[in-house]
């Protein structure tokens, strides 16, 4: 009973007297949250205070807002005005624009135009260009083809004295060639005589008796021919004896067997009389069994060729 009594006095105590409570939430350590309640009244207050003047500024507000509104009404007014004048700008703008456009489209194809005649007139300016640069390069051969021109032209100016020269030294040189040709029919007549000598000589040596002189068929002229018996002498006389003489002696032995096969006989002696001959023409006569004779010395031995074989 006691501990209840003394509880509902607590209690008591705490409702009615601040002083106790203050003292008891010290105790129970309470006093800083009181302390900082009353300090955050204090500052309430204060807002309070605050907001008091803020509404007293804003109804301030308000009343200038309400003359603005006015005079924002007859603002409003003379913007519908401007609008309705602006409207119609608007459609005269459009109105505009869309000739611009026009314009404007008129203009794109006027540059599309332009540009293709730009670059039309530049593909000629290039080949313009490329034109002068033949040009010059034609003018630059022609200049250089003048030049060969007129160097040719001193050339065969040169050339013209010389061959005026030339005429006149081959007009002297035919006149020489006539003299020369005389000179060596007279020769030649003197060595063939001298070849059918010395043939003649050298067969006697060997026992063999033959009268030797020229013979003249048509197609066929031998220098040195004669016949005793069965053997024939066939023979050439040559100056200056090379491989092809040798050989022209036994292709004409060849005509005479073809063509007049009675003026030979069945053992024949082709004989060759030469000044001079080279060293090749010697063995391609011992090859062919031609007897090379010169004036004092035979080069090749002598054989007989049977004109029984078709190709003597």
């Amino acid at each position: 009973m006691a501990r209840s009594a003394l509880k509902e006095g607590f209690l008591k105590l705490l409702k009615e007297d601040a002083e106790f409570r203050q003292v008891v939430a010290g105790i129970i350590g309470y006093g800083d949250i009181l302390r900082k309640l009353s300090e955050h009244d204090r500052k309430f207050n204060e807002i309070l205070e605050e907001l008091k003047r803020h509404r007293e500024i804003l109804e301030e507000h308000t009343r200038i807002l309400e003359e603005h509104g006015k005079v924002l009404g007859e603002h409003t007014k003379i913007l519908e005005e401007h609008t309705r004048i602006l409207e119609e700008h608007t459609k005269r703008l459009g109105e505009h624009d869309r000739k611009f456009n026009e314009i404007l489209e008129e203009l794109r194809k006027h540059r599309e135009i332009l540009e293709e005649h730009t670059r039309i007139l530049e593909e000629h300016t290039k080949r313009l260009g490329e034109h002068d640069r033949k040009f010059n390069e034609i003018l630059e051969e022609l200049k250089r083809h003048r030049e060969v021109l007129e160097e040719h032209t001193k050339r065969l100016e040169k050339h013209d004295v010389k061959f005026n020269e030339v005429v006149r030294e081959l007009r002297e040189l035919k006149r020489d060639v006539r003299e020369l040709r005389a000179y060596i029919e007279r020769t030649s007549l003197t060595l063939e005589e001298e070849a059918r000598e010395v043939i003649a000589y050298r067969l006697r040596e060997k026992g063999i008796m033959v009268e030797l002189t020229d013979l003249v068929l048509p197609g066929v002229e031998v220098n040195v021919y004669g016949c005793s018996g069965d053997i024939c002498v066939v023979g050439e006389v040559s100056t200056r004896a090379g491989v092809s003489v040798v050989r022209r002696l036994d292709e004409l032995v060849n005509s005479l067997l073809k063509a007049y096969p009675t003026y030979l006989r069945p053992r024949v002696i082709k004989a060759l009389y030469t000044l001079w001959v080279t060293p090749k023409a010697v063995e391609e006569a011992r090859e062919r069994g031609i007897w090379l004779v010169k004036a004092l010395k035979e080069l090749t031995p002598l054989t007989y060729v049977s004109t029984n074989n078709s190709n003597v």
